[in-house]
């Protein structure tokens, strides 16, 4: 059992949406390509550490501020579905690559420039690792989510966080 050949997908997913193109590059691996939107924000308010493609360079800046934009960009990830003939030898469905996966993914955004107005935050770009399942909802829905490590890496900092990502896509 060899993965599909290529898929098309338009989605939603956490903060944002994209589309996305997976090909094939052997039995169980392929190479996913995706291009969106993301609304990526932070705030000194909230008890998380920023969004996406932010890092905050000294947590303890000394005063209150936020700053929030819709960011485009473009991400890349290599695949491994090592269990697709295993679900397949137990009847399961695993049209359009449904089962588990391994990623190795970067995500670079476009035009930060608009998200970073204040000097102790940074414009991040996202590298890393992740576990995922894939299911299919309906005839052309498929519903993702993954947890991973990601390091955001800025021109002064690097910060390696846990990272947690669920989309919705529909295969064209």
């Amino acid at each position: 059992m060899r993965v599909e050949k290529q898929l098309v997908l338009a989605g939603i997913n956490y903060l944002g949406a994209a589309v996305a193109y997976e090909r094939r590059l052997g039995s169980s691996l392929t190479a996913y390509v995706s291009a969106g939107a993301h609304y990526s924000f932070y705030s000194t308010n909230l008890p998380i550490g920023g969004t996406r493609f932010v890092n905050v360079i000294d947590p303890h800046f000394g005063r209150d501020y936020s700053t929030a934009a819709l960011l485009p960009y473009l991400a890349g990830e290599l695949r491994v579905y090592p269990r697709l003939l295993v679900r397949q030898r137990q009847g399961k469905d695993i049209r359009r690559q449904a089962g588990s996966f391994l990623g190795l993914f970067a995500e670079a955004a476009l035009a930060t420039d608009r998200l970073i107005k204040v000097p102790n935050l940074a414009a991040a770009h996202p590298v890393g690792l992740r576990y995922g399942l894939r299911r299919n909802v309906g005839a052309h829905l498929l519903a993702e989510g993954s947890l991973g490590i990601v390091s955001k890496i800025s021109p002064t900092q690097r910060t390696l966080m846990p990272r947690l990502d669920a989309s919705l896509n529909w295969v064209l």
